[in-house]
C-alpha cells in the first residue's frame, strides 16, 4: 500500500532532470558497460584487497571516505540511482573492511547505508511512503521495552544498547532500503550497473584471500570451515559474499546483450569467486549460488538464454568448471567433496530449537530484543548469537515477530508479481531468494540482506507513448 502523491504533475513538454524520482531520460536508461572500465576496476579492487590486508589504516580511510561520498550524494540531492550504486558498493565492501581490520563499529555497513538512504529519501520529499516496510519495523518495537527494563543500571544500559544495536540494525536497514528503492525505476541496463557495483568490492575480498594464500607454504584442510583459506576472517560470511558475487557475475555472463569480451570476463570472475568460496570449506556460498541461479534463470528471458552464443558459453563454463573441480579435489585430497556433500547443520538446528523453546514461554510479545542469546547461554548451544532470523523473530518478538517475518517474505517476493520477464526480474528474485536462505543460516549479520530485500521494492521503467506538444519543445521521457 502506498500513500498517494499530492504533488502537481509537471507541465507537458518541460524537460525533467534525472533525479531518480520520476521517469529518467532515455540516455540514462541505456548506458552500457564498457570492458576496459569493468576490467580496470576489478583489478584495482583486487589490488586494494591485498593492500588493505597489510594496512588496516588504509582500509579504515577507504571506509570513511566512501561514507563521506555517500553523504555528499544524499545531501546535495544527486540522482537517486547514483546513491543506489553507492549503497550496493558499501554492502559489498563490508566484509572486506571487517577482514582487513578496519577500525569501524561492527554494524558500520548497515548504519552507513541506513543513514545515507534515509537522508536522500527525505530530501526527495514525503510524497509517497510504502507502508509494508514501516509496519514491519514497527511490529518489532514493542520488544524493545523488556530489553530496556531488564538493564536499569548505567552499565546495564550499555549492555542493552549493544543488544538493540546488534539485533535491530538489520531490520532498520530493511526499512531504509525499502523506502529508498521504492523511488527507483529500473531497466535491465540500470540493474546491470547496480550489480556490477556490488561485484567490485567482492573482488577485493577475493584479492585479499588470494594474497594471503600465496604467502602460505602449506594449507591443510579438514572437515570444518577453513579460516586461512577465508583470509583469516569468518568463513561463513566470506563464503556467502563470494557466492553472491559469483551469482551476479554468472547472470551477467549469461546476458546476451553484453558483448563477448564482457561475458567472458564475468564468467572468469564467477569461477574465481566460486573457487575461493569452495576452498573456504564453508558451504554457504556454494549453496547460495546454486539456489540463486535456480530461482533466477526461469524468470530471465529463456529465448535469449537459448541463443547459440549463450549455449556455447554455458558449455565452455561447464567444461572449465569440471576441470577446476578436479583440480580442487586433487589440491584438497578429496576433502572438499566430503565437506560440500555433508548435511550437518553445524548446531544451527540446536540454536533454532532453543529459540522456539524461548518463544513458547513468551508467545505473544516475545522475550525481548537480544534476550535469546542470553537465555541460550543456559542451554547446550552456549551463548551465541542467533543464526536463523526467523526463529529469532519468534523468540524475541513473539507473534508480532511472526507477522514481521511474513511481511519480510512479501517484500522479497514483490518482483514476482510486478515485473516482466527479463534480467531485472531474474536478478532481483534470485537475490531475494538467496537473502531469505542467507537469513536462515546467518541471520542479518551483514548489510547485504537488508539492501537486497529493499531492492525488491524498486519499480520497473515502462516507456509510454508521449504526444509531441505544440511549439518547438520536443517531448522526451522523464
Amino acid at each position: 500500500m502506498i500513500i498517494p502523491s499530492t504533488r502537481a504533475p509537471a507541465r507537458p513538454g518541460r524537460p525533467v532532470a534525472n533525479t531518480g524520482l520520476g521517469r529518467p531520460r532515455a540516455a540514462a536508461l541505456a548506458k552500457p558497460l564498457h570492458f576496459n572500465w569493468v576490467l580496470g576496476l576489478l583489478i584495482l579492487h583486487a589490488l586494494l584487497g591485498a593492500v588493505f590486508k597489510n594496512s588496516s589504516f588504509l582500509a579504515t580511510a577507504h571506509a570513511l571516505g566512501i561514507l563521506l561520498f555517500g553523504l555528499y550524494l544524499a545531501i546535495r540531492r544527486r540522482p537517486m540511482f547514483h546513491v543506489a550504486c553507492w549503497g550496493m558498493y558499501i554492502a559489498g565492501a563490508e566484509v572486506l573492511w571487517r577482514m582487513t581490520g578496519a577500525d569501524l563499529i561492527w554494524e558500520y555497513g548497515k548504519y552507513a547505508i541506513s543513514l545515507v538512504f534515509f537522508i536522500r529519501f527525505l530530501r526527495g520529499g514525503l510524497k509517497s511512503i510504502p507502508l509494508t516496510p514501516v509496519i514491519y519495523f514497527m511490529l518489532l518495537m514493542p520488544a524493545v521495552v523488556p530489553t530496556i527494563f531488564s538493564y536499569v543500571s548505567p552499565r546495564g544500559m550499555e549492555d542493552a544498547r549493544k543488544l538493540l544495536s546488534f539485533n535491530l540494525s538489520g531490520p532498520l536497514s530493511v526499512l531504509a532500503c525499502s523506502l529508498f528503492f521504492s523511488r527507483i525505476r529500473l531497466t535491465d541496463s540500470r540493474t546491470r550497473r547496480l550489480v556490477v557495483w556490488m561485484v567490485l568490492p567482492i573482488a577485493g575480498i577475493a584479492g585479499a584471500i588470494l594474497f594471503g594464500l600465496t604467502s602460505l607454504e602449506h594449507l591443510e584442510f579438514g572437515r570444518n570451515s577453513n579460516l586461512l583459506a577465508s583470509g583469516g576472517f569468518g568463513p561463513n560470511q566470506v563464503s556467502g559474499f563470494l557466492g553472491l558475487g559469483a551469482f551476479f557475475a554468472v547472470l551477467l555472463a549469461l546476458d546476451p546483450r553484453l558483448n563477448v569480451s564482457l561475458r567472458l570476463l564475468f564468467l572468469a570472475v564467477a569461477l574465481w569467486f566460486a573457487t575461493h568460496a569452495a576452498l573456504s570449506f564453508s558451504r554457504t556460498g556454494i549453496y547460495l549460488l546454486g539456489a540463486g541461479l535456480a530461482m533466477a534463470l526461469p524468470f530471465c528471458s529463456i529465448r535469449r538464454l537459448l541463443r547459440p552464443q549463450t549455449v556455447l558459453l554455458v558449455a565452455a563454463a561447464i567444461g572449465v568448471g569440471l576441470v577446476t573441480w578436479s583440480l580442487l579435489m586433487r589440491y584438497t585430497e578429496g576433502k572438499i567433496g566430503e565437506r560440500l556433500s555433508s548435511t550437518s547443520l553445524t548446531r544451527r538446528d540446536l540454536i533454532a530449537m532453543q529459540d522456539i523453546a524461548i518463544w513458547k514461554k513468551n508467545i505473544f510479545l516475545g522475550a525481548g530484543v537480544g534476550s535469546s542469546s542470553i537465555a541460550r547461554s543456559e542451554g547446550t548451544a552456549g551463548r551465541v548469537g542467533a543464526h536463523t532470523e526467523y526463529t529469532r523473530l519468534l523468540a524475541e518478538h513473539g507473534l508480532l515477530g511472526a507477522v514481521a517475518a511474513l511481511l519480510l517474505l512479501k517484500m522479497a517476493a514483490r518482483p514476482l508479481f510486478t515485473m516482466p520477464l527479463g534480467f531485472t526480474k531474474g536478478a532481483l528474485l534470485g537475490a531475494s531468494g538467496m537473502t531469505l536462505l542467507w537469513m536462515a543460516a546467518s541471520a542479518m549479520r551483514n548489510a547485504a540482506p537488508g539492501l537486497l530485500i529493499g531492492l525488491a521494492a524498486a519499480r520497473i521503467w515502462r516507456p509510454r507513448h508521449i504526444k509531441k506538444p505544440a511549439g518547438n519543445c520536443s517531448a522526451r521521457p522523464t
